[in-house]
């Protein structure tokens, strides 16, 4: 089943924070904005607060959420633990088709130089990655880790040193893709993971 498509875009506005921590979100006003009825960005609200991202008030309105460090600790743990699954069945189970939307992908980092833009191609390349596992559990489970973890990253600033050398940081995984090498694609991003881990704590004081 397809994604409410309110959903989508609200929650990539929440993560990538072009709504700030803290902002009420009016029903009225998305209504207006997506041209819809109410009914669907409720459901889109109603969905944003089950993973965390905003709070509903009811007769009060709906407010995004806060930045919360500590359950970004939360979040790397279990991240850094699953990664290296997401690489294995990945590997063993990546598609054709799929293969040449990451190499594309991976392509279109090479030639991105806007920090933003780049965020979003790497949100986008671990779609891919995910997806290749063909475990929808998995799936889900690392889309709301990225989710919070790349929003609180966004919150700290520190986005644009790191994005200038995005692309090499998958060098060799489509070739070890296409090898069905579990073990290198696992090992590639696993480092990628440690290295995001990494930058933030630099940044941050934990």
């Amino acid at each position: 089943m397809n994604d409410n498509p309110i959903y989508t875009e609200l929650k990539k506005r929440i993560v990538l924070l072009d709504f700030e921590p803290g902002q009420v979100l009016r029903e009225k006003e998305l209504i207006e904005e997506f041209g819809v009825s109410r009914t669907p960005v409720r459901e889109a609200l109603i969905r944003l607060e089950t993973e965390g991202l905003v709070k509903i008030f009811p007769n009060l309105g709906t407010i995004v959420s806060e930045v919360s460090f500590q359950q970004l600790k939360d979040v790397f743990e279990i991240r850094a633990f699953l990664v290296g699954l997401t690489g294995q069945l990945a590997a063993a189970r990546i598609t054709g088709e799929e293969l040449e939307q990451v190499r594309a992908q991976i392509g279109r980092m090479k030639e991105e130089q806007d920090p933003k833009a780049l965020m979003r191609l790497d949100l986008e390349l671990h779609d891919l990655i995910n997806r290749a596992t063909k475990n929808e559990v998995l799936v889900k489970i690392l889309g709301m880790l990225r989710d919070q973890a790349v929003r609180i990253w966004a919150f700290s600033r520190s986005a644009d040193g790191y994005y200038a050398h995005l692309a090499e940081e998958f060098e060799g995984l489509v070739e070890a893709l296409e090898k069905r090498d579990g073990e290198a694609c696992s090992e590639i991003l696993e480092r990628h993971t440690r290295g995001f881990i990494e930058h933030i704590r630099s940044q941050l004081t934990w």
